[in-house]
């Protein structure tokens, strides 16, 4: 793997990875993958990623097949099972913002805005989202994503020894229902069919502190979203230890918000940060319209050598 490292602004190929103005992450500068798969520098990008957990490339003029083979040539791609969610023929392209009949709803229109980490429950919890800004709102509708891997490293010492060895299992269906009663901190899951209920994985256990796949730097994986208990933990015990990470891996110091542009690509490293969508209401007028293109690589970028 080529090794990544961004102090001020420095150069990979001809690649320039420029900080972004958070905690974590970089905006790439150099790539055009309107030119052509063969224009991209995949390796530098995979690289820079595993290390910097969030990219953020602007100005990609693309038509949804170009979006779509950029993805497919960083890894297999998702198929969610929300289909009704889907651009027309491309089963692996989500509509995400409040722009199209269904995204009128606010179920699916604010299906995103609570704080999660996207494939927690697939047998490969690796895996790439990525966002392709259409539309942008002059307010609201950002992306806020949170370094996981910070979080862990600001926990105290008791906290630390106390989740070493746990293990947390993730559904989809969230941490809310296993809470019960009318928990604010979480929200209400988006409608589905029976046909996505047959297409939503069953549940995995997870360690809460995750060694990441490449870099092996530990982070807390997922104390939010689709944690739903913590193994061999009495059940008042678990959703207190549940509260307390999630609260603390929230913190605004740990996050980068991202409000969009037209033609951002925005991607992430799920197993190394959590993320929601800001709620956003019902667009009115051209200014207020939110829409991007989701696209979610599994397993860890084909290009990257480990």
């Amino acid at each position: 793997m080529r090794p990544v490292y961004v102090s001020g602004v420095i150069s990979v190929s001809d690649i320039s990875l420029i900080p972004l103005p958070g905690p974590f992450g970089v905006e790439v500068r150099g790539v055009n993958i309107a030119a052509g798969l063969e224009s991209v520098d995949f390796s530098a990008l995979a690289s820079a990623l595993m290390t910097h957990k969030v990219l953020l490339l602007r100005d990609q003029r693309l038509t949804t097949q170009a979006y779509a083979d950029f993805a497919r040539a960083w890894g297999p791609t998702r198929i969610d099972g929300f289909t009704e969610m889907n651009v027309p023929g491309f089963e692996d392209v989500l509509t995400v913002g409040n722009t199209g009949h269904l995204l009128d709803q606010d179920a699916y229109r604010n299906g995103a805005s609570f704080w999660h980490t996207d494939c927690a429950a697939e047998p490969d919890p690796n895996a790439t989202t990525m966002l392709y800004c259409i539309h942008a709102p002059a307010r609201d509708g950002e992306t806020v994503i949170a370094d996981m891997q910070a979080a862990y490293d600001a926990l105290d010492p008791a906290t630390r020894r106390e989740i070493a060895d746990l293990l947390a299992y993730h559904c989809y269906s969230g941490t809310r229902e296993v809470l019960g009663g009318r928990e604010t901190w979480e929200h209400e899951l988006v409608p589905v069919t029976e046909q996505t209920k047959s297409q939503i994985p069953s549940g995995a256990l997870r360690s809460i502190v995750r060694r990441h796949s490449v870099t092996g730097r530990k982070g807390l994986y997922s104390p939010a979203g689709s944690m739903v208990s913590i193994d061999d933990m009495a059940a008042s015990e678990s959703h207190r230890l549940m509260r307390k990470l999630k609260l603390h891996a929230i913190d605004q110091r740990f996050c980068y918000r991202h409000r969009y542009r037209v033609n951002d690509l925005l991607m992430w490293d799920n197993t190394a940060t959590m993320h929601y969508a800001t709620p956003i209401g019902r667009a009115t007028s051209d200014d207020e319209r939110r829409l991007l293109y989701r696209i979610v690589p599994l397993g860890l970028p084909s290009a990257l050598s480990v």
